[in-house]
């Protein structure tokens, strides 16, 4: 059994005011990765502030009442350490990576930033100039437009349809208050995973959080869930043109969230599809010259997925790029996968599960990410299900849910082309 992660070296505990805290016990280097991972993301925002999880991202390390801006992040590179955070769907993340004489102090600067960003009115207007910037440039990546565009045309009701990034008039008019609720309500020890990975004394470290973390208040986070899909969506077809160099083509389809039993099988179909040089995808596509790349993924932020074959190209190979992806595709589900292949999905994915654990910052977030799924241990669970599966099964769990007649197809092309 492919095991991420010693049991006896991970340490759980959740605090009296709701904060879980796992410590993953490494000495093999004097490092350590704090991760502090707040369920809350573009999921979780109403239509009035789509975007909002990600402007709190910015404002997070700006400044709190002991620490003025810039100073976290000053402070932390002192320790000798670096953070960085992120913002998607079902949540956001922060992290510090710090050498372990400057552990005590970079969980300090954490703790501060978590409990107290002041989110400071002139700062904030600001940092959103920055993050309109970023919302164009975003606007301008022809991959990004694609993908986001087939999200919404696959969905009619889930919040997963909308720009996540949001748009530059609603990011101007949004109130430092509404930043502070979001803030308040949902930035609470029970809505938290906090993860230490490194070279650590499990109960000092626990004690040290006890400390920082343990008097903040309790309470839920309040959630005004979106609205579902209400059935299947059929064949949908869009198509834009913009100033862009190559033609973007993406084919998607609804499929379950993560903790579905067929989301490792169809992980492992779209690894058969586009990992490595020997998958399928790249040798009819990449091989043939018909674009200049191909991807196969299923991507499943918590309770939904979408299983997508994205290519982009030259403008006059895309009829070829794009049916060269669908034979692919049509041939694995009707003919089936071979053993051979299944095993080579397999290696590259045992490989890179492991070499993600192999730094402290990629165990502390994948202990982060498990825990907040329901357990960690899942994680392990879930690996074991991809390397036991057989060829019959996966090929089954994409005739379950990539039908043809359930496909949408999203087109990107320059303007010049037809």
């Amino acid at each position: 059994m492919l095991r991420s992660l010693d049991p006896a070296r991970v340490h759980r505990t959740v605090l009296a005011n709701g904060l879980t805290v796992l410590i993953h016990e490494d000495h093999s280097a004097p490092v350590a990765a704090v991760v502090t991972y707040v369920k809350a993301g573009y999921f979780d925002e109403p239509d009035d502030v789509v975007g909002i999880a990600h402007v709190l991202e910015h404002m997070y390390f700006k400044g709190t009442p002991t620490r003025g801006v810039g100073e976290i992040a000053r402070q932390t590179k002192a320790s000798g350490g670096y953070l960085n955070a992120a913002t998607i769907y079902d949540h956001t993340s922060y992290y510090a990576v710090l050498p372990i004489e400057g552990f005590d102090e970079g969980l300090a600067i954490q703790a501060d930033a978590y409990a107290n960003s002041l989110v400071d009115a002139d700062e904030l207007r600001r940092e959103l100039e920055v993050i309109i910037e970023e919302a164009k440039r975003k606007a301008d990546s022809a991959g990004a437009v694609t993908t986001e565009t087939l999200f919404e045309l696959l969905h009619d009701r889930h919040r997963i349809r909308r720009w996540r990034i949001g748009l530059e008039a609603p990011l101007r008019a949004l109130r430092r208050d509404q930043l502070v609720q979001f803030y308040r309500n949902f930035y609470r020890p029970s809505n938290t995973v906090l993860v230490v990975a490194g070279d650590v004394a499990p109960d000092a470290a626990l004690e040290r959080i006890r400390t920082l973390y343990g008097t903040l208040p309790g309470g839920v986070a309040e959630r005004t869930p979106g609205d579902q899909e209400i059935g299947a969506p059929g064949r949908r077809y869009r198509e834009r043109a913009g100033d862009i160099a190559e033609t973007q083509v993406a084919l998607g389809w609804r499929t379950p969230g993560m903790r579905h039993p067929d989301t490792p099988l169809l992980d492992l179909a779209a690894a058969v599809l586009s990992s490595g040089r020997a998958s399928r995808l790249y040798r009819a596509v990449r091989d043939r010259g018909l674009a200049s790349s191909v991807a196969a993924y299923n991507y499943t932020p918590t309770d939904l997925g979408i299983f997508v074959l994205h290519v982009d190209g030259p403008a006059e190979r895309a009829i070829d790029a794009t049916r060269a992806v669908w034979s692919e595709w049509r041939a694995l589900r009707e003919t089936g996968i071979d053993e051979g292949e299944l095993l080579r999905a397999k290696r590259l994915f045992e490989s890179r599960w492991l070499r993600r654990l192999e730094t402290m910052e990629g165990q502390a977030n994948f202990l982060a990410e498990w825990e907040a799924l329901g357990d960690w241990r899942e994680g392990d669970v879930y690996a074991a299900r991809v390397l036991a599966a057989t060829p019959g099964e996966v090929t089954d769990a994409v005739r379950r849910h990539l039908e043809p007649d359930q496909v949408s197809l999203m087109v990107y092309r320059p303007q010049s082309a037809p």
